[in-house]
């Protein structure tokens, strides 16, 4: 029997609106999907950037709060970006999603984009703070040279080594900034009570230059000839208690 005309329209509107129904459905299986695997990628990204953020607000803090040195203004940019993403709402998520998996995809790019200026700002940070290790480093070796001639005070040994120790840590610190300043004031005030610079100890004991030059090499040497000391220089010496009790004159 043939099928009549009405009847044929019936059924392709029939399998039409079937089709459809099944595009539809599949179209947002595929959104759900594609919505699922761009969050998951939201949240890693999100997590590294804070936790990216939380070194860079160590290290700014060293510099800023225990050195008194500023950030430049770069540094700053990144660190403002930085924490307005990682304050980002639920809800401005949910805003993202709707809108389109494109604008989702591209909030993930902004994140892993400033996660990297994050870095580079915390590099600048730490060749600043390298920098203040170096001459620190330096100040702790003067101030250990000067108690190999004047007899090693075990306080003082003890206090140059944790001073060194604490600058050795500032780039991969473990404590927070609050407890390494605590520790900075401390420190500092213990060091400063030693003599840390020739110039200062010059300047307590009213030593010419060419003393100063001749303890330095002393230190450096363990031993000079009395031939190579003028009379001025070892009276100079002699008249500084902590020398006379430390230097020793062989024949």
């Amino acid at each position: 029997m043939a099928i009549q005309t009405t009847e044929l329209e019936s059924k392709i509107d029939s399998l039409e609106e079937k089709a459809e129904e099944y595009d539809t459905r599949t179209n947002t299986e595929a959104r759900v999907t594609q919505v699922k695997n761009d969050l998951q990628r939201l949240n890693r990204a999100l997590k590294t950037l804070e936790t990216a953020l939380d070194d860079f607000e160590r290290q700014a803090g060293i510099l800023t709060e225990i050195f008194g040195r500023s950030l430049p203004s770069k540094a700053t940019r990144s660190r403002n970006k930085a924490r307005s993403i990682a304050d980002v709402s639920q809800d401005d998520i949910l805003d993202k999603i709707d809108d389109s998996s494109q604008s989702l995809s591209s909030h993930i790019d902004d994140i892993q984009e400033t996660q990297e200026d994050l870095k580079d700002a915390k590099r600048f940070i730490n060749k600043h703070l390298q920098e203040i290790r170096r001459g620190q480093r330096e100040k702790a070796n003067t101030a250990e040279s000067i108690q190999k001639i004047v007899g090693e005070d075990p306080s003082a040994i003890k206090t140059i080594s944790r001073y060194r120790s604490f600058f050795d840590s500032i780039l991969s610190p473990n404590d927070s900034v609050s407890q390494l300043k605590s520790q900075w004031e401390r420190l500092e005030n213990d060091f400063e009570d030693l003599d840390t610079d020739w110039k200062g100890f010059q300047r307590r004991h009213e030593l010419s230059d060419q003393t100063i030059e001749d303890l330095k090499t002393l230190s450096e040497e363990g031993q000079l000839d009395l031939d190579e000391l003028s009379e001025s220089s070892i009276n100079e010496m002699l008249d500084v208690p902590e020398l006379r009790s430390t230097i020793k004159v062989s024949l």
